[in-house]
């Protein structure tokens, strides 16, 4: 183990030079990283994970298994193809180059993906969940499974692969993790999957999401003694790509006992939208808006005036026409995310009907025993007559005040600042209270 001791400047310099010899490590050079280390609390017992095996550590799980709690494993350049599990300690993991710190697992098991963590920190990594076959990928999530079984749960999970990063943890009960400065990419499943516990804050910052199977987020409370108590989710300064899952985040509600409380600061997302509704869950419980009813005149006035908007300068939702939508499919089709992510625009790709599809398209639909509605986010309760009282539709799941800067309209706590007049600001505030629960 090393002890850093920063003294100063000159000794941290010194110290790398005899460790590193005549080529000194730029992370150990670098003051930045230090003080950084310093500021979220994991500067103490540092550990060094060097691949080519010059470090403390050549691979991170088994650094994971060795150090003590509380620990941090400081990541140098290579990409470690391991799955990662911290699920009874806390353990921090610190790249020294998001581009260059690679941890990658192939996401077919549910259960043996690249990271599953409770608490702590991960920065300045890139985080990846692979998909090398292309098959078993899961664009959204039904909820078939009875919350309080067991083995229904796990049946349900073994329906589909895996997500990147898993944080569903007894252990997370009354603690924090912070995952910053981060890349997480997933060929299969979620990027993300959240099960937050009582007292739990889980927080996203300067993170890049990218999806090329189910969406970037998926989150649920709990219904237990570990779900006791209130927790909160927090995703500040963060970028969503989503190319091909209908719902770019799924949210789910399982009971009272843990409110969640949601934060989304400065969130930008480019997603997907289809004009057909076979894609979509008949039974999403969302009472937002649907693109359609987005694309109504009458709606976004009305939305303005109640203080709702968008970041984005311009159209919010774009029309794609059938040669953008191959172009899109042929660039993230065959190659792998992690050295081809395509450009794509912020906003909404509203994505039309193929004539060649119509009729195929028209057959999926009348199978459907409700409608879908077409919508970016997936809202589910555990009980379809539950309160509506929280963000969405959902139960005891609320949006928090300090949300605004996102570029989705339903991400931002309505405001007063384009309302002109004392009457609508009062009806704005009014809604407030009652947080995108149900419409009219």
């Amino acid at each position: 183990m090393i002890w850093y001791k920063k003294v100063c400047c000159c000794l941290i310099i010194l110290l790398c030079v005899l460790w590193a010899g005549p080529g000194v490590r730029a992370a150990e050079s670098d003051e930045a990283l230090w003080q950084y280390l310093e500021t979220v609390g994991c500067a103490d017992s540092v550990y060094e994970v060097i691949p080519d095996g010059s470090g403390d550590f050549s691979g991170i799980r088994e650094a994971v298994e060795a150090v003590e709690s509380g620990a941090t494993l400081l990541i140098y350049p290579g990409i470690y193809e391991e799955n990662v599990e911290i699920i009874d300690k806390t353990v921090n993991l610190i790249g020294t180059s998001r581009e260059d710190c690679i941890l990658i697992s192939d996401t077919g098991n549910y259960h043996y993906i690249p990271l599953t963590i409770g608490a702590g920190v991960v920065s300045n990594m890139t985080i990846y969940g692979s998909n090398p076959t292309k098959e078993n990928i899961v664009s959204s999530v039904e909820g078939d499974y009875d919350i309080w079984d067991l083995e229904s749960i796990y049946a349900w999970q073994n329906k589909f692969p895996g997500y990147t990063i898993h944080i569903d943890q007894d252990y997370s009960y009354g603690k924090d993790l912070l995952v910053e400065g981060c890349r997480i990419i997933s060929d299969s499943s979620f990027c993300v999957g959240i099960g937050c516990r009582g007292g739990n804050t889980v927080t996203f910052a300067d993170c890049e999401f990218v999806s090329n199977g189910g969406g970037c987020i998926f989150l649920h409370n709990m219904q237990n003694e570990f779900g006791e108590g209130e927790a909160r989710f927090i995703m500040r300064d963060c970028e969503m790509k989503n190319y091909l899952s209908p719902y770019i985040m799924s949210v789910h509600s399982m009971g009272e006992r843990n409110p969640i409380y949601l934060t989304f600061r400065n969130v930008r997302v480019s997603t997907v939208a289809y004009e057909i509704t076979y894609p979509y869950s008949s039974e999403n419980m969302n009472t937002w808006y649907s693109i359609d009813e987005l694309n109504s005149p009458g709606v976004q006035a009305q939305l303005e005036a109640e203080g709702y908007y968008t970041s984005l300068e311009g159209e919010l939702i774009h029309s794609c026409s059938g040669r953008e939508v191959m172009e899109l499919q042929e660039k993230t089709g065959r190659e792998s995310l992690l050295w081809n992510c395509p450009d794509f625009a912020e906003g909404i790709h509203y994505i039309s009907i193929p004539d060649s599809a119509g009729e195929y398209i028209a057959q999926e639909n009348l199978m459907k025993e409700e409608p879908a509605k077409c919508q970016v986010i997936e809202i589910m309760n555990a009980s379809p007559d539950a309160p509506k009282d929280g963000w969405c539709g959902l139960y005891r799941i609320y949006l928090t005040e300090e949300s605004s800067g996102n570029t989705l309209i339903e991400m931002n706590y309505p405001g007063t600042q384009n309302l002109q007049s004392s009457e609508k600001k009062g009806a704005a505030n009014g809604k407030a209270r009652d947080i995108m629960a149900v419409k009219g």
